[in-house]
């Protein structure tokens, strides 16, 4: 988190740095505000039919700065929830006869590189109608995830159910396109698709093999969960057993994130004293 701060103050020095020879790009307001909302879809081993989630489960907070002609840096903040279940697979079905599934409420910091497929106009309250970009950089995320068990909330990485411990932050790698639609000379509003790679396999606590041993009966029934829907696949349910497959653990989680943003142009002199008005209209209005 420390590292992804003192990297956006460093891009913002560039920024100031860079004024007196790109002038004619940079007036007034060249730094932006959004707050946004959207979907989030996980991908992983309990979402077997790879289905995208429509409910709304995100909400997220940025600070952009537009560095060059087609290129912006933003600091992202948010927060949301992903859930899988094997509930959602195909009757039958080895994820069925496993009967497994988590929730979580992940915590996430990015810093995105924005590349602008239209160069910048010269002034804010200039720029184009319709502004397509594409992005990617750099994230970390909290995550712990969790299952109910006779009516109570468990950590599944407390329980060790793998006998595996494993870190609740865990580095991002997002990559997204989205458009920016003027709103009015101050606002914008952004619709943003971004996909998000993770260096751990363990955001729905599945990946390698059932755990041999327990702390207590707890932990066990949360490991494995298929007297809870009886014998779907005899086959399958035989496999089921203390050290036998669980998960695959050569594919990382991911998940999907679709979002709706709004942009406010940040006035130079917000925290000026002189500054009276937090928004003014520009000269050439």
């Amino acid at each position: 988190m420390r590292k992804l701060f003192t990297i956006f103050l460093l891009l913002s020095s560039l920024v100031a740095t860079s004024q007196n020879f790109l002038s004619w790009q940079f007036k007034d307001r060249y730094f932006s505000f959004s707050v946004g909302t959207g979907t989030s879809t996980y991908f992983g081993e309990l979402n077997s039919k790879n289905s995208i989630n429509d409910n709304l489960s995100q909400i997220n907070v940025g600070i952009e700065a537009r560095l060059l002609n087609r290129i912006g840096a933003r600091i992202d903040a948010s927060y949301f929830t992903l859930s899988g279940s094997d509930q959602n697979a195909a009757d039958s079905t080895f994820e069925r006869q496993r009967n497994l599934s988590f929730n979580s409420r992940n915590f996430h910091f990015q810093l995105h590189t924005i590349y602008y497929l239209r160069p910048y106009q010269g002034d804010y309250f200039k720029r184009w109608s319709f502004d397509p970009f594409v992005f990617t950089g750099v994230g970390y995320m909290k995550f712990d995830p969790t299952a109910e068990l006779g009516g109570e909330t468990y950590s599944l990485r407390e329980a060790l159910t793998e006998g595996i411990e494993y870190k609740t932050w865990v580095t991002t790698i997002p990559v997204g396109i989205g458009a920016k639609f003027k709103a009015n000379e101050f606002l914008n509003v952004n619709l943003e698709f971004s996909y998000h790679f993770t260096f751990t396999d363990h955001i729905d606590d599945v990946s390698t093999t059932y755990a041999t041993e327990f702390a207590n009966a707890t932990s066990r029934l949360l490991s494995d969960r298929k007297e809870e829907v009886g014998v779907v696949n005899p086959d399958f349910y035989d496999q089921i057993q203390p050290g036998t497959r669980r998960g695959n653990p050569d594919n990382n989680d991911s998940f999907l994130q679709i979002t709706l943003r709004a942009e406010l142009f940040i006035p130079p002199n917000l925290f000026s004293r002189k500054n009276k008005a937090v928004i003014k209209k520009p000269s050439a209005y």
